[in-house]
């Protein structure tokens, strides 16, 4: 069973579509093996599903949602403690 969602390949993140936790595997359409959450996941909030390093683009849905403000490993929970939203530069 698919446990989120991704849209383009280029996407850095999926989105989990049931509450997801720590050490949890997290399956979604193309993915070859599962990444295991590092935390617990609330529902609708987004993973890394690739490294970000500080400072690069984080990619949902296709676009551009912000840029990492630390480093954030495969499996880490993306969200306003690791992104800012504002435009990147």
């Amino acid at each position: 069973m698919e446990k989120a969602i991704i849209i383009k390949p280029n996407d850095s993140v999926v989105t989990v579509i049931i509450a997801i936790t720590k050490g949890e595997p997290i399956t979604y359409s193309s993915c070859e093996k599962p990444v295991y959450a590092n935390t617990n996941i609330p529902v609708y909030h987004k993973v890394a599903i690739r490294k970000v390093n500080i400072g690069e683009k984080i990619y949902k849905y296709g676009e551009v949602i912000g840029c990492a403000t630390k480093d954030i490993a495969i499996g880490d929970h993306v969200h306003t403690h690791n992104l800012s939203s504002e435009k990147p530069k």
